[in-house]
């Protein structure tokens, strides 16, 4: 009777390739493969089940695998191994055993090709298949070269149920090694996928800080093309035509510098100078909206930050507002100083249409807009700006009755 000890551990050594095999399943090295199921196939043969006057063991089964998925050096290093051992544990008539199992060798190069193309459980049956071919032709091919011809009947046949285990144990083995290799692919198409959704995000979030200042720039050219516009007037929306374009092309320097991040240069900022130029930038597109834009600052403030992320984000929110009264109205930017707490509170208001709660709360989200055009990344860039001047952004709507922006940022220490 077989020692079910012996088979037990003969089937659990078989799965330990599965171990080590999903973090370098996509190497390929034959050398590492070859190592990955020489040992399997060694420790089975060391512990053998003896069954029916002969021994049994599932060496096929990593012999077999190890051989299809390593290609063509693995096949030749695992026979080769085979061989020398075999010769090593000794009683055996080496040449013999060759020749017992040359066709499965030829059978192993010749499907090895289709075996890479194969579906999962195309592979599946011709593990089977090949286990099975592998203990009939070599036990029966070298029973008959040592002339024991009665060895068919006597010992292969009663064997037959173990074979049948082994192939079934085999197509097991494949069944996970295929599970781990589309879970593996799945990990990558995701990875892939997170990767692409963060690049359109940054290219969806270029376009729309880029279009802010060439908005700007496309009033003041309309502007300067008023023939009775001052000399004043005309170099100063030239001023500040050019610092637009300058301003874009720092904001595409900034996304571009995402893939070798550089640090970024703080500075105290003045709050009163910085509302002042957002103001102006904002003019001209607030009169093509009809909007009037009112500033009432009252005593002096610095904080401490990007002082052109910081600007990126007031212009966003003072745009944002522009948008929200198609009718037009009046854009409010001021600020309050909290001296005990050290803190001021930058407020944005707009007598525009509002949002409801749900859309507050949403306010910030990448891809949430409450235009009818637009990305919603304007919006996450302004967040993402105060959050990182250590600052908070209340904001607070009705519907109808317009929006305000409260921005509490820490006041720069004297």
């Amino acid at each position: 009777m077989p020692s079910h000890s012996d088979l037990i551990l003969n089937a659990f050594i078989i799965f330990l390739p599965l171990i080590f095999y999903r973090p370098f399943y996509k190497d390929k090295q034959p050398l590492f493969m070859y190592v990955l199921f020489l040992i399997p196939m060694i420790i089975t043969m060391t512990f053998p089940v003896k069954i029916f006057d002969s021994v049994i063991d599932l060496r096929g089964i990593p012999l077999v695998i190890g051989s299809l998925y390593g290609g063509l050096y693995t096949t030749f290093l695992l026979f080769g191994s085979l061989l020398a051992y075999r010769q090593l544990l000794g009683d055996i008539d080496l040449f013999h055993y060759f020749l017992s199992l040359l066709p499965t060798i030829v059978l192993l190069l010749f499907l090895s090709k289709s075996y890479e193309k194969a579906s999962a459980n195309k592979r599946m049956l011709l593990v089977s298949g090949i286990c099975f071919f592998l203990r009939v032709t070599v036990v029966n091919l070298y029973a008959l070269l040592e002339g024991k011809t009665s060895f068919f009947m006597e010992s292969f046949v009663p064997s037959l149920p173990i074979i049948f285990v082994q192939c079934i144990m085999a197509m097991m083995l494949v069944f996970m090694i295929e599970m781990i290799r589309t879970q593996n692919r799945m990990q990558e198409d995701i990875i892939q996928a997170e990767k692409m959704k963060v690049v359109s995000e940054i290219a969806a979030s270029v376009a729309h800080e880029v279009r802010n200042p060439l908005t700007s720039v496309r009033g003041f050219i309309q502007l300067l093309s008023d023939p009775v516009l001052s000399d004043r007037k005309r170099k100063e929306f030239s001023t500040i035509t050019l610092e637009e374009l300058d301003r874009a092309e720092s904001i595409i320097s900034d996304y571009l510098s995402l893939a070798k991040p550089q640090s970024e240069r703080l500075e105290p900022i003045v709050l009163e100078e910085e509302l002042n130029k957002a103001s102006q930038i904002l003019s001209s597109y607030a009169n093509l909206q009809s909007v009037e834009i009112v500033t009432d600052i009252a005593l002096p403030a610095t904080v401490y930050g990007s002082k052109s992320k910081f600007r990126q984000a007031i212009i966003n929110i003072g745009k944002n507002a522009i948008e929200a009264m198609p009718g037009g109205g009046m854009l409010t930017l001021t600020y309050t100083v909290n001296e005990p707490k050290r803190t001021v509170t930058i407020t944005i208001a707009d007598t525009g249409i509002g949002m409801n709660e749900e859309q507050i709360k949403r306010l910030g989200a990448p891809y949430y807009t409450t235009k009818d055009k637009g990305t919603g990344l304007g919006t996450m860039v302004i967040f993402s700006v105060i959050r990182g001047m250590n600052g908070t952004i209340d904001v607070r709507s009705k519907e109808g009755a317009g929006t305000t922006y409260f921005i509490t940022l820490p006041l720069t220490q004297h």
